[in-house]
């Protein structure tokens, strides 16, 4: 699953988005994240398969974050 990720300077997460693995049948509204403020940055990439089982939003970014810390 391709997911998009919004950190800060810092490199805490801030936002996730999800893409869908089909495209949707009927019209779809259209949403996304921007990078607006200084030192943000959008990743996007497709998501490790036991990232996929996480519930909890703070458990998703903190493994997030070391995801991305591991790639830089």
């Amino acid at each position: 699953m391709k997911i998009t990720v919004l950190t800060d300077q810092d490199g805490k997460v801030l936002a996730t988005v999800r893409h869908p693995e089909e495209k949707p049948k009927g019209p779809m509204p259209r949403f996304g994240l921007r990078a607006m403020a200084p030192g943000h940055k959008l990743h996007e990439f497709e998501m490790p398969s036991h990232m996929e089982k996480l519930q909890s939003a703070e458990e998703l970014h903190r493994t997030l974050k070391e995801h991305l810390s591991k790639k830089s």
